[in-house]
């Protein structure tokens, strides 16, 4: 159901922001309804963005299929590629790499991030060991504080570098989860410093999403709740850029009934693409209705459940 405890109802602005690397299912769905209905609810705003930085495994028409089938069920957005609104952007990541590229750059003038040129060898003989000493596999933090001399010398053998987020020692990172309550992880327990941006030069899904959100002005993050694990890498990313969180909520996932594993867009388990029911004559309405079931969204005010009558 939707929550009115503790939700500040000014200005709420909430995002969807599906990768184009498969197509639309039930889970997805989820997500999507569940932005929808909130924004809706506290007549507030609701955002696509389209997260695409993961060019090798984006599929042909994926952001296309998305938009088709949202509209499908009857979701629909107030911003996005195709709604811009020249404050927020543009919309989809792959247009913003500039952006995340100036943070970056600040964070390692500050000291706050650093560059990393531990080959993937050496990660992987450092995780061997920490297995082999009953460790949990962590980066140790070997550049950290390098020289500018080390740094160039592996510059000039042709290493290039990611860059780490430093994280400090004994150090909590929690927050009120609208649907799970007081959650917090210990910075000791969060595997290391941790990278904000690949060798390539691209942000890593953490990052982007900080930035993003911070500059689109979201206020509420929800989201599938196995995305726990990245809420306290992205809340040490506020923090460390002087910025304050969004509200999150993390709501139950959708599994997959046949392997038990929640839903992905790249299951062979065709009846749970959108456009799976579509083809197959299953009406918008009662597609609507069964994944607002299934989220637990049946009291939410009687008004939006035009779809479900």
């Amino acid at each position: 159901m939707i929550m009115d405890n503790g939700v500040n109802h000014k200005n709420v602005r909430v995002r969807y922001a599906p990768s184009p690397t498969g197509f639309l299912h039930i889970g997805n769905a989820q997500s999507a309804l569940f932005n929808y209905l909130f924004a809706r609810h506290f007549n507030g705003t609701m955002v696509l963005r389209i997260e695409d930085t993961d060019t090798k495994r984006n599929v042909p028409h994926g952001e296309e299929s998305q938009k088709d089938n949202l509209k499908w069920l009857g979701i629909d957005w107030d911003e996005g590629p195709d709604k811009p609104n020249p404050k927020y952007a543009p919309y989809r990541q792959s247009e913003r790499t500039a952006i995340y590229s100036k943070y970056v750059e600040k964070l390692l003038k500050e000291g706050i991030a650093y560059k990393d040129y531990t080959t993937e060898d050496e990660l992987k003989e450092m995780r061997d060991v920490q297995r082999a000493n009953g460790e949990a596999p962590h980066y140790d933090g070997r550049w950290y504080g390098r020289s500018i001399e080390d740094q160039k010398k592996a510059a000039a053998s042709g290493l290039k570098p990611s860059v780490r987020l430093h994280l400090p020692s004994h150090h909590t990172y929690a927050w009120d989860d609208i649907a799970k309550g007081h959650v917090s992880f210990d910075s000791d327990n969060m595997g290391g410093d941790f990278i904000i941006q690949k060798s390539n030069g691209i942000p890593t899904y953490n990052f982007a999403v900080v930035v993003d959100d911070h500059l689109m002005d979201i206020t509420h993050v929800l989201r599938g709740d196995d995305h726990i694990a990245n809420t306290p890498k992205q809340i040490a990313i506020y923090e460390a850029l002087g910025w304050t969180h969004p509200n999150f909520c993390h709501i139950s996932l959708i599994y997959n009934p046949k392997t038990r594993k929640k839903l992905s867009k790249r299951d062979k388990d065709t009846l749970q693409f959108i456009s799976e029911y579509k083809r197959q004559g299953y009406l918008s309405d009662a597609i609507f209705n069964f994944i607002a079931f299934l989220a637990g969204l049946r009291l939410v005010k009687m008004k939006f459940f035009r779809k479900m009558n």
